[in-house]
């Protein structure tokens, strides 16, 4: 077999034997529905990860070795460009541009090839014996790790190269062909897989099919023609789906526009229906399924939707809060199974851990400061947001008001950016209230949050009532427009 070679390639022999020690988790936040019961759970919680994922990858196999069944990724395309984040401001439409993710490979392709199959060979020691992995790619590089995909996987266990074609965005170049299509490489761990004829997966017929399609009491059908002894026949032809099995390319799923309900604001947001067929083709009902770019969470939320335990992680601890806020909004989402009604649910309980004990605050990026400061050179800041409230305390009865937030950074961004703040409230994405923090994890028991869609925020919590007196410990988390993470307790007597 073909092998490919690279300045720095180690061989998987070597990077499998390499001993690893299994950094603990650390629960940074915990989501319960009210109605949680470990037992009826099988004591899971979905878990989405903060963190370098190799080194989460390496962590979960201590748990999860040979137990996902399957694996999507949507890693760089190594472009060399930046992907833009768009950042909403309070509630009336005003909006900056970040930088979601970089794409740039300082020494080149040989280091992105290196990051990528350290990260495939280990994501093999997870996947169970039936599992499959979807590895999403462009023109860019999926020639490259067809071929990092075949060593590791086995040319025999490649299944499918899914050419999704997407309508082109307004592209000016007449010196090219327009690019208009992503690769995704589909590979199973054995010859032994989970492969589903589900009739959610099947693509629609054909306008010219459609319209030959009549109904009559015994369903669907079409006149099928022919001829007998030089007499035209015709004659009915029953169909069980009104649809045709997906052949290897996808050009019934449109890409995320920003009008579309499910738009997170992340510039490589993929779309729910893509990763829909994905999932019900590979897996069965709580079955898991992880992705380590998870980006948007487009893979968490569509599994949650099918009844699939999930895995996610990102670096981008940004990309973590859009996740977070998807899935806790998941109910006012479009069913994945019927598009035309909302999803109507609330999620699984799920946990966000990250393997330090807390993460570094995620300060604004030098990028967007070096556009967007109005002085030229940008000291760290020392200082932490300020975070004020009102309690207000009826025998056990306790309400929460957010009175105000003041950023010790408001004075770095711009006057263009800090004309676009009318209130302190414009600053804040989401806050939570853990009523008994232990110091531990927090537990968000209530939560307000805005969405791409619902801009409104509720400064004034619900009334909470405390089932017995004692002395309490309640904690505030409040996350900022820039994902900057601030965090107060307060003693209370009850």
């Amino acid at each position: 077999m073909v092998n490919l070679k690279w300045k720095g390639k180690k061989d998987s022999k070597e990077i499998l034997s390499k001993k690893f020690t299994a950094t603990p988790f650390h629960i940074l936040d915990n989501y319960q529905p009210k109605d949680f019961d470990l037992k009826s759970e099988e004591r899971w919680q979905n878990l989405l990860c903060c963190g370098e994922n190799r080194a989460i990858i390496n962590s979960l196999l201590d748990t999860l070795e040979n137990k996902i069944s399957l694996i999507y990724i949507d890693p760089p395309f190594a472009t060399g460009g930046d992907f833009n984040l768009k950042i909403q401001i309070g509630e009336d439409g005003k909006y900056i541009d970040d930088i979601a993710y970089k794409d740039k490979w300082k020494e080149g392709l040989d280091s992105y090839l290196t990051f990528l199959y350290e990260r495939l060979v280990t994501m093999k020691r997870l996947l169970a014996h039936n599992g499959s992995i979807y590895v999403h790619l462009d023109w860019h590089i999926s020639h490259y790790v067809k071929l990092i995909l075949d060593e590791i996987f086995g040319i025999e266990n490649f299944r499918n190269e899914i050419i999704w074609a997407y309508p082109a965005a307004s592209v000016k170049t007449r010196h090219f062909f327009i690019r208009s299509y992503d690769t995704i490489l589909f590979y199973s761990k054995s010859n032994d897989y989970v492969f589903n004829n589900d009739p959610n997966i099947y693509m629609e017929y054909s306008n010219r099919v459609k319209n030959a399609l009549k109904k009559d009491e015994q369903g669907t059908f079409y006149y099928r023609g022919g001829s007998h002894n030089g007499k035209k026949l015709s004659r009915k032809v029953y169909v069980v789906q009104e649809g045709i099995f997906p052949r290897d390319v996808w050009n019934d799923i449109p890409y995320i526009r920003a009008n579309t309900s499910e738009y997170q604001g992340f510039s490589t947001q993929k779309p729910e229906r893509l990763l829909k067929r994905i999932i019900l083709a590979s897996t069965n009902e709580k079955d898991i399924v992880a992705d380590f770019f998870c980006g948007s969470g487009t893979t968490l939320a569509v599994a949650e939707k099918l009844g699939r335990r999930w895995v996610g992680s990102d670096i981008n601890k940004y990309a973590i809060h859009i996740s977070r806020k998807r899935i806790l909004n998941i109910s006012s989402s479009n069913d994945i199974l019927n598009w035309k009604k909302k999803y109507n649910k609330t999620s699984h309980s799920f946990k966000i851990l990250s393997l330090e004990k807390e993460i570094e605050p995620q300060l604004i990026s030098k990028e967007f400061l070096r556009k967007n400061a109005q002085i030229e050179t940008v000291h760290t800041i020392q200082e932490s947001p300020e975070l004020n409230i009102e309690i207000y305390q009826n025998d056990n009865s306790v309400i929460i008001e957010l009175i105000h937030y003041n950023n010790p950074y408001l004075n770095l961004v711009s006057e263009k950016i800090r004309d676009k703040i009318t209130s302190f409230s414009d600053w804040i994405d989401y806050w939570a209230i853990d009523y008994n923090f232990n110091n531990h994890i927090f537990n968000n028991m209530w939560i307000s949050f805005r969405t791409p869609k619902k801009r409104e925020l509720t400064l004034t919590s619900k009334p909470f009532l405390y089932d017995k007196p004692g002395k309490y410990n309640l904690s505030i988390k409040l996350i900022d427009i820039f994902g900057i993470e601030t965090q107060k307790s307060y003693k209370i007597i009850i």
